[in-house]
């Protein structure tokens, strides 16, 4: 169960480093070097306007990393409780007496089958 909390732990904060991370760069450059953020690219083109832009594709990746660590990682520990818990939870199998059926139908007191 612990390694099931570490592995949730870590998934989260790669996620949230790599967009918010990616956000606050974008900040700092927009508020202490403006000149480098309106700097043309090309034509009407800022580096601050592809900056910008960025941020989708770089949320997307997030998303996406988010998942693929959460199917290999993070699932298989999930299962493994869940298969564990079910197990528990199941009944014992019945017992089985000489004539093959459950010891709560076999005949009691003298009664033939």
């Amino acid at each position: 169960m612990a390694r099931l909390g570490t592995a949730y732990r870590r998934l989260r904060r790669v996620a949230t480093f790599t967009a918010l991370g990616y956000f606050v760069v974008f900040l700092f450059l927009s508020g202490y070097a403006p000149s480098m953020m309106t700097s043309h690219i090309t034509g009407g083109l800022t580096a601050g306007l592809v900056l910008g832009l960025l941020q989708l594709p770089v949320a997307l990746a997030a998303i996406a990393l988010y998942e693929r660590i959460a199917r290999n990682r993070v699932d298989p520990l999930a299962a493994a409780i869940r298969e564990r818990a079910e197990q528990a939870a199941a009944p014992p199998p019945e017992r089985q007496g000489r004539s093959g059926r459950p010891v709560w139908q076999q005949p009691t007191g003298g009664a033939r089958a």
